[in-house]
């Protein structure tokens, strides 16, 4: 795990909150493969140089004011990310922690199924969004293509899985059996 930011009392209040749980799981829990950022005392600008400097992977707490949080989300729409108030409480971070290991794990038994279908990295951008509710207009405009390129695509993935509609290709692709890239 790793954790930035410029507020080093604070960096040090959440490491030793991660020591301390990593201590108790340590016997039957692999470790977290997550990145937190702690974006208090940060402005805007300062906080997209930051995250430039040290991108985010696969999963992300960001302990940030609130009146960010749509915008971290917005910016890493294919990440799981957690965004917690700077205020928040030691049981509240403790409690963050345990959700991301959880999504952790239930995510790896996903990939270590095998994969019947290979999506390349924008099919699997675009099952992803489509699974949060993004209709075919928002999916175009973040991927910076048309509507009728994502449609176009949506239909290909529905034709190379024999499923018969978005909601059957959903199904078949949050069950684990359609998610790898090629």
């Amino acid at each position: 795990m790793n954790v930035f930011g410029k507020d080093s009392f604070y960096i040090c209040g959440v490491k030793a909150i991660m020591r301390e749980i990593a201590k108790r799981h340590r016997s039957y829990s692999p470790p977290l493969n997550l990145c937190i950022y702690v974006t208090a005392g940060m402005d805007l600008a300062e906080m997209f140089s930051y995250l430039t400097q040290h991108p985010p992977h696969n999963y992300a707490i960001f302990i940030s004011p609130d009146r960010y949080f749509s915008i971290l989300k917005r910016l890493y729409p294919d990440l799981t990310i957690l965004c917690l108030s700077e205020r928040l409480a030691v049981s509240e971070l403790r409690q963050a922690l345990t959700v991301m290991e959880t999504l952790q794990a239930q995510n790896a038994a996903v990939s270590d199924t095998q994969n019947l279908f290979k999506f390349t990295r924008a099919e699997q951008q675009i099952m992803r969004l489509t699974l949060r509710g993004y209709s075919i207009d928002e999916i175009a405009s973040m991927r910076s293509v048309s509507p009728s390129t994502v449609s176009v695509q949506r239909s290909g993935l529905m034709k190379r899985t024999g499923t018969k509609s978005i909601q059957e290709l959903c199904v078949l692709y949050s069950s684990g059996a359609l998610n790898s890239a090629t």
